[in-house]
């Protein structure tokens, strides 16, 4: 239920980690939502896929794949190159929506990060996890992007929440939740 130690004042920390959606596609897809589902990649002035649309995923793209093996292997494959400046933006941007609601945000990678949220409740009149919807909802509302999110008492378990459910997710992992999580988590997969 929605009941959780996300409404207990007396929880040490609550910390929230956002990671974007195949994000460099992503940026692609809100400037560009012709793209939206289709397979897509972005890579090409590289030669190697840097980013993956679900779509492709399924097909069975994969990051790092040489661009000339992915024309030959996958044609229909929609190939774009990056748009650096324009992922350092909506980075921006996705950040500075985290910081409505914390100062306390630790940029991690260009479509990642961890937010200290503990104590924000009360301010916001909000459960931690009403913060961290609203958090995702204008994030999406306003970029058009989609991330998944996490909230954890500590980081390593904001980051193994995040990747729970993946795209669009947003898992709560409670500290009485723990062995429930980490035995259906591989230890190449805790960060």
């Amino acid at each position: 239920g929605r009941q959780m130690f996300l409404y207990n004042s007396r929880m040490r920390k609550v910390i929230l980690h956002m990671d974007g959606d195949s994000f460099f596609v992503s940026c692609e897809v809100a400037k560009n939502p012709r793209l939206r589902g289709l397979a897509v990649v972005t890579g090409e002035d590289r030669g190697i896929v840097t980013a993956a649309s679900y779509e492709a995923k399924a097909l069975g793209v994969t990051r790092g794949m040489p661009i000339f093996k992915l024309k030959k292997e996958f044609p229909k494959v929609l190939v774009l190159p990056g748009d650096y400046q324009s992922y350092i933006d909506f980075s921006r941007k996705m950040f500075d929506i985290v910081r409505r609601y914390t100062e306390d945000v630790e940029e991690y990678s260009i479509d990642e990060c961890f937010a200290d949220l503990t104590g924000w409740d009360k301010p916001f009149k909000m459960s931690y996890l009403e913060i961290a919807e609203k958090i995702k909802r204008e994030i999406t509302g306003e970029l058009d992007l989609s991330i998944s999110v996490g909230l954890a008492p500590t980081k390593v378990l904001a980051k193994v929440a995040s990747k729970w459910q993946k795209p669009n997710g947003l898992t709560v992992i409670e500290e009485k939740d723990v062995s429930k999580f980490l035995p259906q988590t591989s230890i190449e997969s805790i960060w």
